[in-house]
C-alpha cells in the first residue's frame, strides 16, 4: 500500500469552524491508478503569556481506486482551549463509493457522521445517493455538477423551550458545482459551491461555498489559501446563520 504522510504548518487569519456541512467534492477524484493511497495531516498551535491557547488539529484520508470506481474515507478532528475553556471541539468521518458508469457520468453513495460542540451540534449522521455529471474536463480544467438524495439526522444540544428542535430527521436535496483550474504549471485554484435545501421546505437551506488556491514553491513546500463560507438558514437558537473560514498555511512533504 503506497502511503504519503504530510505535516501542515497553518497560519490561521480568521477561524470560525464550519463541520456542520462540509466541502467533500476537493476530495473527490477518480484515479486513473489503481490501488490504495492516503494522506495526513496535523497541526499544533499553543500560546502562552498574556495568550493562553492551545490548539490541535488533524485531518487524513485513506483512497482506493479500481478499474472504473473509486471509494474514500476522509477523517477531521479539532480540538481548542482558551485559558483553560474548550472553545473547540469537532470531528468527522466520511465515507463515499463512485462508480464511473459512462464517460462523462458517475454514481455515487456516501455516508457521514460528525459532531461540532461550537454549534451545539452533539451528533450528525447522513446518508444519500445521486449522479455527477463531468460538463468539461482536459489536463489542465474540469467543471462537475452533481446532484443527490441526502437523509439527515440531527441531535443539538438546545433546552426543550428552544424554537428549534433538539432532534432532527430532514430529507434534502443535495448539489453542488465544482470548478478547478490549473493556471500555470505550479498553481491550481478550486471553487466548489453547495446548495443544500429540505424537499419538505425550500426555505430551509444550507449554502456552502470553498475556495481553494495552492501554489508549488519547491519540490518539497508548497503554499495553501483556502476561504470558505457556510449560510444555514435555520441554525440552531444562540447560532449564526453565517461563518466564514479563512486559513494560510504551508504543507511540507517527506
Amino acid at each position: 500500500m503506497k502511503q504519503r504522510i504530510t505535516i501542515t504548518i497553518l497560519c490561521i487569519l480568521f477561524y470560525v469552524q464550519i463541520e456542520a456541512q462540509i466541502n467533500i467534492e476537493k476530495f473527490n477524484n477518480l484515479a486513473d491508478n489503481i490501488g490504495s493511497s492516503g494522506k495526513v495531516s496535523v497541526y499544533l498551535s499553543a500560546k502562552t503569556g498574556n495568550t493562553d491557547i492551545q490548539q490541535f488539529g488533524a485531518d487524513g484520508r485513506l483512497n482506493y481506486s479500481g478499474q472504473n470506481y473509486s471509494t474514500f474515507l476522509v477523517g477531521k478532528g479539532e480540538y481548542g482551549w482558551n485559558k483553560g475553556k474548550e472553545f473547540s471541539n469537532n470531528a468527522l468521518l466520511h465515507l463515499r463509493y463512485i462508480r464511473k458508469d459512462y464517460t462523462m457520468l458517475s454514481t455515487e453513495v456516501f455516508g457521514q457522521i460528525n459532531y461540532n460542540k461550537k454549534r451545539l451540534l452533539l451528533f450528525r449522521s447522513l446518508l444519500g445517493g445521486g449522479v455527477r455529471i463531468i460538463l468539461t474536463k482536459d489536463s489542465l480544467k474540469s467543471f462537475v455538477f452533481g446532484t443527490s438524495y441526502m437523509f439527515e439526522h440531527e441531535k443539538l444540544e438546545l433546552d426543550n423551550n428552544s424554537q428549534h428542535s433538539n432532534l432532527t430527521n430532514h430529507h434534502r436535496w443535495n448539489n453542488y458545482l465544482s470548478f478547478s483550474n490549473n493556471f500555470s504549471k505550479n498553481a491550481r485554484i478550486s471553487i466548489v459551491v453547495y446548495a443544500q435545501p429540505r424537499f419538505s421546505d425550500f426555505k430551509d437551506i444550507r449554502l456552502l461555498s470553498e475556495n481553494h488556491l495552492g501554489v508549488v514553491l519547491t519540490e518539497k513546500l508548497s503554499l495553501s489559501i483556502n476561504f470558505a463560507l457556510m449560510y444555514d438558514s435555520r441554525p440552531p437558537d444562540g447560532i449564526k446563520n453565517l461563518d466564514t473560514n479563512s486559513k494560510l498555511g504551508f504543507t511540507i512533504k517527506l
